[in-house]
């Protein structure tokens, strides 16, 4: 048996609640969107906020919205 963290199987379970969202598609209709192009949408705008986050970082640390807890050297972080 496979222990899965919580981040996954929450993200499951959001997956599945936009997925539930989504009318169905007939045999004979078009679809509207392609999954794939849904799935790579939702990929980026999660990349972008996360460069975005890394980008500000010196700008958020005093309103507590990000905290430096961790110990990693300033190298490997970006300008």
């Amino acid at each position: 048996m496979q222990i899965r963290s919580k981040a996954y199987l929450q993200f499951i379970s959001v997956w599945r609640s936009l997925r539930d969202l989504m009318p169905p598609t007939d045999g004979d209709a078009p679809a509207g969107t392609s999954l794939s192009l849904l799935y790579a949408a939702v990929v980026l705008a999660l990349l972008l906020t996360i460069l975005e986050i890394d980008t500000h970082r010196s700008e958020l640390e005093p309103t507590g919205l990000v905290t430096n807890n961790y110990a990693v050297e300033p190298i490997f972080m970006s300008p």
